[in-house]
């Protein structure tokens, strides 16, 4: 897929490296002191930063989107990183739509593969809105492809936009309130979508059997 490919060679450029191995030891220090010294480094533009990546994100799904909310967490706190986070989702939906809209779905299955965009664009042409609130509230999906799907199915962009901003407010607080954690971000955010998935297919079950006894 290209946006693995894009990761990879990202990941190959030895700068782009030593920032990701800087971060990852100050953001996984168990002292405080040690995050916000090196989060003071960037100022005012260490949350712009974050925003930017998450409009990246939204553009090429290169990351889980739990990466980008642990990442704020950790780096600005709970309440600060949801705000960041919150703000460059619903920006990041917005960008992923109109991409989605304007380039067709040639650009989705490039980006997230034939299966997983097959996958997404039926279950968004089935459900519309909908399709975009349940993905939202299960974090461990990808929820930019679905962004991308919503534009390209041609789902109306007010219920688009309420879904997101809707799904992704339990959603993001869950997963930044996990993220204090990494062991308890892994379980949470399997056990949430989890338990998500059961009442999907305990809803599609219910759904089947009315159709039956319609026939």
């Amino acid at each position: 897929m290209l946006g693995l490919a894009v990761l990879l060679g990202l990941i190959s450029v030895p700068q782009v490296r030593g920032f990701l191995l800087d971060a990852w030891h100050a953001l996984s220090n168990d002292d405080p002191a040690v995050r916000r010294a090196w989060v003071n480094r960037f100022g005012v533009w260490g949350p712009l930063a974050l925003i930017a990546g998450m409009l990246v994100q939204a553009a090429l799904p290169l990351l889980p989107a739990t990466a980008d909310v642990m990442i704020a967490s950790l780096a600005y706190g709970p309440y600060v990183g949801f705000a960041i986070v919150y703000v460059g989702t619903l920006l990041g939906a917005v960008l992923g739509y109109a991409l989605g809209r304007a380039a067709g779905g040639r650009l989705i299955r490039r980006l997230a593969g034939e299966t997983l965009s097959a996958r997404t664009e039926a279950f968004a042409r089935q459900r519309g809105w909908k399709a975009v609130l349940m993905i939202r509230l299960m974090p461990a999906l990808k929820a930019e492809v679905m962004n991308l799907v919503a534009g390209a199915v041609g789902i109306p962009f007010g219920p688009f936009l309420l879904a997101s901003a809707l799904g992704a407010l339990p959603a993001t607080a869950l997963v930044v309130w996990l993220a204090a954690s990494p062991s308890r971000l892994v379980w949470g955010v399997v056990l949430f979508s989890a338990a998500t998935g059961v009442v999907l297919l305990v809803r599609w079950v219910l759904a089947r059997r009315a159709v039956g006894r319609e026939l």
